[in-house]
């Protein structure tokens, strides 16, 4: 069975590489039209690029999600443009490899949550009204295996915000959910993005291990999952996290 996105708008953020760049090229191969955003401005046109089709396929946008006022000119821009958003997929977000509680400073707890969870918290408050009005849509937030079992390597701040997008995700499910509107959390486990490779850089094999699947994840892995919680194959299913981490977390 084929997927098809066809006149759907697709608003994805962290869309400049990694994760958020196979979501959207998958839900641009679909048929969506999507609306790449991230901080990194030069490498979402690059996303809208690959592409193909110029703005009849794609629209880059730069934004700091961190800043209320930019994701209100986000929104602004968007609904301008586009008259809507159908698909919200909340990618952007922070990573950082810290061991103990007191490796984290109070800045940097401050500055991975505003990204991680209150940039998501942002977009979604943005874009609701709209997504009601419209009474259908689909919003995917991205939690992490280190909500389900605590940071093994990654900081304590990590955690905590990965494990708190659970909590909005479930909220915003059932005030979504009278109008049509899914909302679900996918929880990467070990996805070669860059950051990743560099952290299992020489260790491959000891991570591969201790996945029973034996092997590590890509991001078209979770790309292809967060198409399925885009598509009407899911539309009965809304306030549950999806692990995607080849059997490391059962739960």
């Amino acid at each position: 069975m084929n997927i098809n996105l066809s006149g759907k708008i697709a608003l994805i953020t962290g869309a400049a590489g990694g994760i958020g760049r196979a979501c959207a090229q998958t839900l641009s191969e679909a048929g969506a039209f999507v609306v790449a955003v991230d901080l990194n401005e030069a490498g979402v046109q690059e996303t809208v690029d690959l592409i193909g089709g110029g703005r009849s396929q794609g629209l880059a946008v730069g934004c700091d999600l961190s800043k209320p006022e930019a994701v209100t000119a986000l929104r602004d821009q968007v609904l301008a443009e586009t008259g809507g958003v159908d698909i919200l997929v909340n990618c952007a977000g922070l990573i950082s490899y810290r061991k103990g509680i007191n490796a984290v400073s109070v800045n940097e707890w401050d500055l991975l949550l505003d990204v991680n969870l209150r940039g998501t918290f942002l977009v979604c408050q943005a874009f609701i009204d709209n997504m009601k009005e419209r009474r259908n849509g689909a919003i995917i937030t991205f939690s992490s295996l280190a909500a389900r079992v605590g940071g093994i390597e990654v900081g304590i701040h990590y955690a905590a915000s990965k494990a708190a997008l659970i909590g909005l995700t479930r909220t915003l499910a059932k005030e979504g959910g009278p109008f049509g509107i899914t909302v679900n959390a996918v929880a990467p486990g070990v996805i070669l993005t860059d950051p990743v490779k560099k952290q299992v850089a020489g260790h491959e094999d000891d991570y591969t291990k201790s996945i029973p699947l034996q092997r590590l994840g890509q991001p078209q892995d979770v790309a292809n999952v967060v198409l399925f919680l885009a598509s009407p194959l899911s539309s009965y299913i809304t306030g549950v996290v999806l692990d995607i981490n080849g059997g490391m977390y059962m739960g």
